[in-house]
């Protein structure tokens, strides 16, 4: 056991010796810890979220390119990509990658590797992404691998397309309706289920014969067994995997310290995923779903309690103040 916490120097020239094949003997110590998890409790339909994130650089760091960037155009950038668990909060798998990567750069091999992570337990898989992983060669993957999917549709004139479809009305939800139809894009290997969602935002008085409604429209691709309405609410869910990312990259410091090597960068990013994930299966195995406190609450829990450190049986002992409210948790 480290007596002192060692100098910020030392861990650097630690990252620095980080090359592709340590990364990857990183990555397999992080499932063997995983796999050790899960023997304890597990469950057999999981729901993987894929998303991605851009990490805007200033400086001439390996690797770091000009690529997409929300906010702003023109600063180099890294483009990792994550995919979490949304039934346990962990992040199953990710990617460090340059800042010019498509979000779908790779997704197939990508989405490969995260379904022969899981256990074989597992007997249903429900992928959940955005528009940026909207494709039909993903689709098929996902199909030849008997994996569901629910899919936010991005097609040219999408408004268009659904302004022509046959709506229906939804019970006890006033100004909401749904359709549902089969649909094949350009260059699909064949048709897909798509089911969409409208809301009525606004009517058009000003101006025309007969009054006009204005609808804000949500659509998704899936082959899941949902009505248009169910596809809706439970794409909504993958919000909480937006808290999640950002926990890693602002929290856990994933991807914000950086050196000027790459792979050093990539270790330091996988380093701070490790983390958030050894922090979120010791609240999994003791605490199930009831704690669901962020990374600040939880490391102002543990190393801002008010305690005293004894030595007991040579062991170390944190005696706790009696009155300390989190106690008892």
């Amino acid at each position: 056991m480290w007596e002192n916490f060692p100098d910020e120097s030392t861990i650097g020239r630690i990252f620095q010796r980080f090359s592709q094949a340590s990364c990857q003997e990183l990555a397999e110590v992080e499932n063997v810890v995983r796999r050790q998890v899960w023997r304890q409790k597990w469950r057999g339909r999981v729901t993987l979220e894929l998303d991605s994130s851009v990490s805007g650089i200033y400086g001439s760091q390996e690797g770091a390119t000009v690529g997409y960037h929300p906010t702003k155009t023109g600063p180099k950038s890294y483009h990792p990509l994550f995919g979490f668990l949304a039934e346990t909060r962990d992040g199953l798998h990710h990617w460090f990658r340059c800042g010019n990567a498509d979000s779908a750069n790779g997704i197939e091999e990508f989405a490969k590797e995260c379904l022969a992570r899981l256990p074989k337990g597992v007997w249903k898989v429900l992928v959940r992404a955005d528009s940026a992983f909207f494709s039909g060669a993903f689709l098929d993957f996902l199909e030849s691998r008997r994996a569901w999917y629910l899919i936010k549709v991005k097609i040219r004139n999408l408004s268009i397309l659904l302004a022509g479809q046959t709506w229906k009305s939804i019970n006890q939800r006033p100004g909401w309706e749904t359709a549902d139809f089969d649909y094949q894009c350009t260059g699909w290997s064949r048709p897909r289920r798509l089911v969409a969602v409208r809301r009525q935002v606004a009517v058009i008085t000003e101006g025309v014969w007969f009054p006009k409604s204005v609808y804000e429209y949500f659509c998704y691709v899936t082959n899941d067994q949902l009505t248009p309405w169910q596809a809706h609410k439970t794409y909504g869910l993958r919000a909480a995997s937006e808290n999640w990312l950002d926990w890693c990259n602002t929290q856990m410091a994933a991807g914000t310290i950086r050196t000027q090597n790459f792979w050093a960068n990539s270790a330091i990013f996988q380093t701070g995923i490790f983390a958030y994930n050894l922090m979120v299966w010791m609240r999994w195995l003791t605490q199930g779903q009831k704690l669901r406190e962020e990374p600040n609450t939880i490391r102002f829990w543990l190393i801002q309690a008010p305690a005293r450190r004894l030595t007991a049986g040579h062991r170390f002992v944190l005696k706790l103040s009696t009155n300390w409210i989190f106690k008892q948790r």
